[in-house]
């Protein structure tokens, strides 16, 4: 599924769109010695310049795969689609992420969830993003082609994709709703 955001389509393979959501994380599983940062390096480079990522490299985010997994087998999906990624780390991330965070510790729950925002200032290479946090700068390389007033969705210091208005409000909503459930 490709979204079309004022009649500029974006289309970009499943395995892409899954590092730009996972790839924010990465300090995490560096931190933890999972992997090292040379080859999340590579890996953000390649996602970075719309090259397809190395073969399986997806499987070093284990949470997000299972996650991601289940939600496809329960809406009778036969293999991980971007309908399926979105669902997960739009509507489904912020509780995995304070599950995992009670069980590990070592990583700022606050920063690895998802939120949607609105571009206020935009240079080269950062943007400034406006979300529920406030205004903070977040890198723009998954995003090349945002511009101010775009909404995105932001994952740590990473502007991770552009969205139609109406799924930032649905982000913001979903939110709201988790944040009062707990």
């Amino acid at each position: 599924m490709d979204y079309a955001i004022d009649g500029r389509e974006l289309a970009v393979t499943d395995r892409q769109l899954f590092m730009k959501y996972a790839l924010p994380c990465a300090g995490t599983l560096v931190k933890r010695g999972s992997v090292t940062q040379t080859y999340i390096d590579r890996l953000v480079d390649q996602v970075s310049n719309g090259q397809e990522p190395e073969k399986d490299c997806e499987k070093i985010f284990l949470v997000a795969n299972v996650m991601c997994s289940r939600i496809a087998r329960s809406m009778e999906k036969s293999s991980v689609d971007s309908e399926v990624i979105r669902r997960y780390f739009l509507f489904e991330h912020s509780e995995v992420v304070d599950d995992r965070f009670e069980l590990m510790k070592d990583f700022n729950p606050v920063d690895c969830k998802t939120y949607a925002g609105r571009i206020i200032e935009l240079d080269k290479d950062y943007a400034v993003v406006e979300t529920r946090l406030g205004r903070k700068r977040y890198k723009t390389m998954f995003a090349k082609d945002a511009n101010v007033n775009d909404s995105v969705v932001v994952h740590f210091d990473f502007i991770v994709e552009r969205i139609p208005p109406e799924t930032a409000r649905k982000i913001d909503d979903a939110m709201n709703a988790y944040e009062k459930r707990n």
